[in-house]
């Protein structure tokens, strides 16, 4: 990653920062939240944009929503359609594997690990064919097991032979709004740290061998991003110009490319995202 980019794991922002934000179709849904559909189908689009070509539903919330539990209740329902759409159909004798990234040490990384826990995981009980079969791991970190999640993910997947696996990680967003309150599915796959500069081995369908749902709530926002849009957004409202290239040259100089900030809050709105994940898959699995 060029360290003066603007980072962000978000598809519908990668669109709109590179001008294609038309190419997302919206529609608002009950409780105000928005959803968004990006297809990256070519290869040209793909490189424009900045992302691995598939499917991209996202979920934008408003601020309250976690203070309802039909808001939430629907919410759910609207990631396990999307879940369920995006695979097809699944032979339920045939277990699907949940893999939680991250690190569950640090609160904003901890989004894989606290989904996983709330997952109904049914593999080791004799199938009657009427539920899908689950079963559900946590990888760790490079940092602490010195080995890369995806080297975990397609070992275990080859021993598990699973029809499908989802993926579930933190994600960096370029937008405050965004923190906490929306849901990215994608067909895409995923690359664990790479919002935060980490750019390591990507786990997608060519890694694991199924088919591969990657789902993603924003819970980081980096220090340089959220400089550069509010010294951008400041601009535009006083009618001043800036010189884009010399602003991030210039907050690369000041070491902050590498800095990650997280709301006061993140522990609350970590388990509230993760609780909406697991309730969703546990709603597309448990049918």
């Amino acid at each position: 990653m060029n360290s003066t980019e603007i980072v962000t794991d978000m598809a519908v922002e990668a669109a709109e920062a590179a001008g294609l934000g038309e190419l997302s179709k919206q529609t608002t849904m009950s409780y105000g939240i928005v959803q968004r559909c990006l297809n990256v189908k070519s290869l040209e689009l793909s490189k424009r944009i900045g992302r691995e070509r598939g499917v991209y539903v996202t979920y934008d919330c408003p601020r309250n929503i976690y203070d309802s539990e039909s808001a939430l209740k629907t919410l759910s329902g609207y990631v396990s359609s999307t879940v369920a759409g995006l695979l097809g159909t699944l032979r339920k004798s045939v277990p699907v594997l949940v893999i939680g990234l991250g690190n569950g040490g640090i609160i904003a990384d901890a989004l894989g690990v606290r989904t996983v826990e709330g997952v109904e995981v049914t593999k080791q009980y004799l199938q009657s064919y009427s539920r899908q079969c689950v079963c559900a791991m946590t990888t760790g970190v490079l940092g602490t097991t010195g080995i890369q999640s995806a080297d975990i993910a397609s070992a275990v997947t080859e021993k598990v032979k699973p029809c499908a696996v989802i993926l579930i990680d933190s994600l960096a967003t370029s937008s405050v709004s965004r923190v906490g309150t929306s849901f990215q599915i994608s067909t895409s796959g995923i690359s664990p740290g790479a919002g935060v500069g980490q750019d390591k081995q990507r786990i997608d369908k060519s890694v694991l061998g199924v088919p591969t749902v990657a789902i993603g709530v924003p819970l980081m926002l980096s220090m340089r991003t959220a400089i550069y849009n509010f010294v951008k957004d400041y601009s535009e409202q006083t009618g001043g110009e800036i010189d884009e290239y010399r602003l991030r040259a210039s907050m690369v100089d000041k070491n902050l490319s590498n800095l990650v900030v997280a709301p006061k809050e993140i522990d609350y709105l970590v388990e509230a995202s993760a609780g909406v994940i697991a309730s969703a898959l546990n709603r597309t699995f448990g049918r």
